[in-house]
């Protein structure tokens, strides 16, 4: 039993101390699945502006007949679309078409969304905010948008080398991924460390 009155705070009136530490790995995918839930809506509502779902029942009397333009449908109504379809005894065939708008919206979002991000004064996605993170130098500075964009697209070489570029997280000495090697980043995180009043017996 505690040798403490009923009510007491065993941890005193100390306040909490707060450190930045390097993030790790578990905590740098907790973030990602956060700012990926965050650009998936983004990327729906993007589609609903530049690429809208058209569901057509199509009925194929024969071979060689029942051909259709979805485009034709599209383009009568004024709603911009990127893609025809044709169908045929055989199978659907997908057709581009149109200016690509929601094709280069789905590479354009997520680069501007980490990039102008991590390099703004909050150093961080809304995701590493979450989770108490920023993005830093190896000085523990704010990064510009050169050094930010070189981060971001390093992202694909540690995606094309199997994740080993991520797994690197959990051995390099500032926990750091490959893309942020290549790009002189690391990511830090705010914890707080918890401190006891009393010594433990000998």
């Amino acid at each position: 039993m505690s040798d403490l009155p009923p009510g007491t705070n065993p941890f005193g009136s100390l306040r909490p101390h707060f450190v930045w530490v390097y993030a790790g790995f578990w905590f740098r995918v907790l973030a990602w699945w956060i700012d990926a839930f965050i650009l998936t809506m983004l990327g729906w509502v993007t589609r609903l502006l530049f690429a809208p779902s058209l569901s057509v029942t199509l009925m194929n009397s024969g071979p060689g007949t029942g051909k259709y333009q979805i485009s034709d449908i599209v383009q009568a109504s004024y709603v911009p679309a990127d893609y025809a379809y044709s169908y045929t005894t055989i199978q659907p065939v997908w057709h581009w078409h149109g200016h690509g708008f929601y094709e280069i919206a789905q590479f354009v979002l997520p680069a501007l969304y980490y990039i102008l991000f991590e390099s703004s004064p909050l150093q961080a996605t809304p995701g590493k905010r979450a989770c108490h993170m920023r993005v830093t130098d190896l000085m523990g500075r704010r990064i510009g948008i050169g050094r930010a964009a070189a981060r971001f697209f390093g992202h694909f070489l540690s995606f094309m080398l199997m994740g080993l570029g991520y797994l690197m997280v959990l051995w390099t000495r500032r926990k750091q991924a490959l893309h942020d090697l290549l790009a002189g980043t690391c990511v830090i995180r705010r914890q707080e460390e918890a401190l006891v009043s009393f010594a433990p017996p000998a």
